[in-house]
């Protein structure tokens, strides 16, 4: 799952390669663009634009988002996907506007489809909404009356869930979502981290600024100046996501059940090759990954083994060993060198994962939506 980390500073965008999610409204001002050092996503700023005006008469129009859009794309590189201008249908957010939620779905998908007709070339996403199960069912209908194949979609959004995440109703209706359209990639907007750990292995890919929230309430990180909290610092923005990312791997790919004998502050030497050895076998796992991914993408044998340095006959010899899904793969590696056997292996483990597989691999197979709501993990 590729995590986006949202922010209100979109200088930071040619600082890191770390994805970030960057709204309209902190970018429309700038009069000399950043230039972007990765990739990125943009907001539209609908949550903010609805339940302040009640509507988006004050917002740009759909063209003049449009060419907005064009502009970050062609000025600031590096844009994934733009958001639309949707309606999104939190009770707070219908009473400002007065319509129903039936109304916020239809502007939605009407708002999503206009974008293909006024700029069919940008990446403008479709986003579905609705509030409980079987209206978000509903909304899917609506783009299949449309003539609308959210399979074949790079990305669709899923909005109105972030203040329901840490619920099972949250993560039922994801995987409700997944069930009736299979093979659909979903964003899940503003997720914080128990949402992820619920819900995120059916996630496309997510984001959230939920570091902000935490740091403008607490002390400000040692050695950090010039600013009374840490809400909009890199540093701890940066930290929070590593720590996120570690958590997460570990939560996808430790073993059930209680594990450790002990607290340990340092890791011996037979500790020390055993994670070595764990890390190696890991960047194979997330290179061979890799390999395939390009492959599918319709890279050649020869095209992959010239980027990264192997011979055609070894990419083509990877090529056909057995697709085995990511997190068993990671499971079994840890497993095999008993790295959870030690909390501070274990969290050395979880750090090695997270940093090597940050926002590429896959998650979980179709199997495991046949529940009613997901428990497992999530790769990011």
């Amino acid at each position: 799952m590729r995590f986006f980390l949202g922010t209100h500073r979109p200088n930071w965008l040619s600082l890191t390669s770390v994805p970030l999610f960057v709204s309209d409204r902190t970018l429309r001002g700038y009069k000399t663009l950043p230039t972007a050092k990765g990739t990125w996503a943009l907001d539209s700023g609908g949550f903010t634009e609805l339940s302040t005006h009640g509507s988006w008469d004050h917002g740009p129009t759909p063209r003049q988002y449009a060419a907005r859009v064009r502009r970050y794309a062609e000025e600031i590189g590096g844009l994934v996907w733009a958001a639309p201008q949707d309606w999104m249908c939190e009770p707070f957010v219908t009473n400002k506007t007065g319509l129903s939620r039936l109304e916020h779905q239809k502007r939605t998908v009407h708002n999503g489809l206009e974008f293909r007709s006024i700029a069919p070339d940008l990446p403008i996403i479709l986003v579905v909404q609705g509030l409980f199960e079987d209206e978000y069912l509903a909304c899917l209908d609506m783009y299949r009356s449309a003539g609308v194949d959210l399979a074949a979609e790079p990305v669709v959004g899923v909005g109105s869930v972030c203040r329901r995440q840490g619920t099972r109703e949250a993560a039922s209706i994801i995987a409700a979502i997944c069930r009736a359209v299979p093979g659909i990639r979903l964003h899940g907007f503003g997720i914080k981290t128990s949402g992820l750990r619920d819900y995120g292995s059916l996630l496309h890919s997510a984001d959230s600024m939920a570091w902000s929230y935490a740091a403008r309430r607490a002390p400000r990180l040692p050695g950090c100046t010039g600013h009374a909290n840490c809400a909009n610092c890199a540093r701890f923005a940066f930290g929070w996501r590593e720590r996120v990312l570690a958590s997460l791997a570990g939560h996808a790919t430790r073993p059930a059940g209680p594990t450790g004998r002990g607290a340990s502050r340092k890791l011996d030497t037979s500790r020390r090759l055993a994670l070595s050895a764990f890390r190696h076998e890991a960047a194979r796992l997330e290179r061979d990954s890799t390999i395939r991914c390009a492959n599918r993408d319709g890279l050649s044998v020869r095209a992959i083994a010239t980027v990264i340095d192997l011979s055609p006959a070894r990419v083509g010899q990877i090529l056909t060993e057995p697709d085995t899904p990511v997190l068993e793969q990671l499971r079994q590696l840890r497993a095999r060198w008993g790295v959870d056997d030690d909390p501070a292996s274990r969290a050395a483990a979880d750090m090695i994962i997270a940093n090597i597989t940050t926002g590429e691999l896959t998650t979980n197979s179709v199997g495991e939506l046949d529940g009613a709501a997901p428990a497992g993990g999530v790769q990011s």
